[in-house]
């Protein structure tokens, strides 16, 4: 059997049968960037199909592994590769840290997914075709960004600025959840903003420059130009629409450092000069016109509706003061965890052994509303550290890039380091935590900005036998041919299983009930009360929306008591739990077999009845 298979390999039909092989996994090595596009939607929402899940992180280690056998590449080379290890080596030691790892796990995915993005970024885009085409689909991504978000945000009652309340209250809200959310709002504005504020420089740098890139024919440069102005209209109106003042002074600074950046890399010292004092004059301007103004003053500009400053976000509004009692938690939590963080995405839950608000929100923040902090919350001093690199490196890059002729490198550099900026100073007071879903967008900057680094460099030719293997024969090619797309078969059943499983999601997942019942009879005094549904947090054992009724009586406890006592046996519900004295009651209530729950809980306070309900079916187990 060694000598036949020693034969075939020595003899013609055996050497072209290897050269056959290798040309196919070659080809097929060179597909990780579909593959990426396929577990996108799985990896985005990892606990809604967690088998799918596995099954995509597996095909997307699979396809490295190949890249890294066919193409002796295990990653590409890239200036931020010594960063990204420390990065990378943080990871499990904050999953091993964390208290909660059923919240970090889901993040850590979604990091995976980031990382999966920057590598597949950075491996195709080696030369200018390349890097115009990845470029162009990261465009593209803020336009889905937008178009969601618009349908998906809840706008009614939302808004800071009156004039543009009436705006919004017009947009449709068609997507009432997401999955994975853990409330019925959608889409909340200041996340969005937050994924767009990475844009709007490169809105800017492509609605001004947009029609260099193509120097011919001149139809294409036209409809580029068109485009451009477009893309930078669409994203300038949805951050004024979100009415995010964080994003509006990251855009802001965001666009000043673009235009710095343009003028201390042009290649006129004039222009270099009075590009190097902007912003000292910016600052002077800002500090004449507080003095002149007054802080009040200058947030009642800003917020008419709220002279207190507070900010709309998804627990509520959080005013300046509220801010500061999250950082100095924050930072109470990095000084216990400051080596290995307290796991991503598990702040809010730590925050309860850290009481924050004197004043209460409707729940506890989800992230600590500064992007500096949030990374050591989630990764450790260590894996701040590896983040601060990150930027340094990016913004390095981007100003080599920046003093090349290039039409396309040197405007690609300038809107990509314009970004970074609006997004961390935006970050100082929110933050695009690196386990959110909309952080994808920052890894695709940093992929693209490699690509720059890459571009930049003078193409260096590249041993063809080696590593590029072509078959002798046109029977070997056209195996070779069949081998690819077969590959490409499969990703795209891939591609076809995660797309579907991603809308069916969404149409679940689609708009709740615009006025929720609930299945219990209200007490007939009921006062101030609110229905709402509500999504259970993950893994809790619930199926659907939950059923949420809060009110107040003024009738003693004991009345209450004794009609929902009376209600419930009537209507087939069984009290399976039930506790209380002449102040409290607590109780549980199952019907359909136990599949349908009911949670009542009602307590006596400043002579008032104040009672909450909570209905739902049990998932089967």
């Amino acid at each position: 059997m060694k000598r036949w298979v020693r034969n075939l390999r020595h003899s013609g039909a055996g050497r072209a049968t290897v050269r056959l092989l290798r040309t196919g996994l070659y080809r097929m090595s060179g597909l990780e960037w579909l593959v990426v596009g396929a577990a996108a939607p799985l990896l985005v929402f990892p606990t809604l199909r967690p088998r799918w899940t596995a099954i995509a992180l597996g095909v997307l280690a699979a396809m490295w592994l190949l890249r890294w056998l066919v193409r002796r590449e295990p990653w590409p080379v890239t200036p931020f590769n010594g960063t990204l290890l420390l990065f990378v080596v943080m990871i499990p030691i904050a999953l091993r840290a964390s208290a909660f790892p059923d919240v970090t796990w889901p993040e850590i995915v979604r990091v995976v997914l980031g990382l999966s993005v920057f590598r597949a970024v950075a491996s195709v885009a080696r030369d200018r075709r390349s890097l115009g085409l990845v470029s162009l689909i990261f465009c593209l991504m803020a336009l889905v960004l937008i178009a969601i978000g618009m349908v998906a945000t809840q706008w009614s009652g939302y808004g800071k600025v009156g004039t543009l309340q009436g705006l919004t209250s017009h947009i449709p809200h068609l997507i009432a959840t997401l999955p994975e959310d853990q409330g019925p709002s959608g889409v909340n504005p200041n996340h969005l903003a937050g994924a767009l504020v990475l844009y709007l420089p490169l809105s800017a740098v492509v609605a001004v420059r947009g029609s260099t890139f193509c120097q011919r024919p001149p139809v294409l440069s036209i409809l580029l130009l068109l485009g451009g102005v477009t893309f930078f209209a669409l994203v300038t109106g949805t951050l004024v629409l979100t009415q995010s003042r964080s994003a509006w002074i990251g855009s802001t600074a965001g666009l000043i450092g673009l235009v710095v950046l343009a003028g201390v890399t042009a290649f006129r010292r004039w222009v270099r000069v009075l590009s190097g004092s902007l912003p000292v004059l910016a600052i002077i301007g800002l500090i004449v016109v507080a003095l002149q103004v007054g802080p009040e003053r200058i947030l009642v500009l800003l917020d008419p509706g709220n002279s207190a400053g507070g900010l709309q976000t998804s627990v509520g509004i959080i005013t300046l003061s509220d801010r500061m009692r999250i950082w100095i938690r924050a930072i109470y939590v990095i000084h216990n965890f400051p080596f290995t963080g307290c796991g991503l995405g598990a702040f809010q839950q730590v925050v309860h052994f850290y009481p924050i608000f004197s004043v209460g929100l409707d729940t506890e923040p989800p992230h600590a509303h500064n992007i500096f902090l949030q990374t050591a919350l989630d990764l450790g001093i260590p894996g701040l550290v590896a983040y601060l690199a990150l930027l340094i490196v990016a913004l390095a890059v981007c100003w080599r890039a920046a003093r090349r002729r290039d039409p396309l490198v040197r405007p690609l550099a300038l809107g990509l380091a314009g970004g970074l900026i609006a997004l961390h100073t935006y970050g100082m007071t929110d933050a695009l935590a690196l386990g959110s879903k909309p952080a994808v967008v920052f890894w695709f900057a940093l992929g693209l900005i490699a690509a720059l680094s890459n571009v930049s460099r003078k193409e260096r030719a590249e041993p063809q036998v080696a590593e590029t293997p072509i078959a002798s024969s046109p029977a070997s090619r056209s195996a070779a041919r069949w081998a690819v797309v077969g590959a490409l078969l499969l990703i795209t059943v891939l591609i076809f299983a995660g797309g579907s499983i991603g809308w069916r999601a969404l149409r679940r997942a689609g708009a709740p009930p615009t006025a929720p019942s609930l299945r219990l009879s209200l007490y007939p005094d009921a006062q101030d009360v609110s229905l709402r549904a509500e999504i259970p947090a993950a893994n809790a054992g619930w199926a659907g929306l939950l059923e949420v009724a809060t009110f107040v009586s003024t009738h003693p406890l004991a009345e209450v008591v004794a009609f929902y006592t009376d209600s419930l046996a009537e209507e087939g519900w069984v009290a399976e739990v039930q506790a209380g004295d002449e102040n409290s009651w607590e109780s549980i209530y199952r019907r359909d077999t136990g599949q349908e729950v009911c949670l009542l809980n009602a307590f006596r306070m400043e002579g008032e009845t104040r009672v909450s309900i909570v209905c739902g079916d049990k998932a089967t187990p």
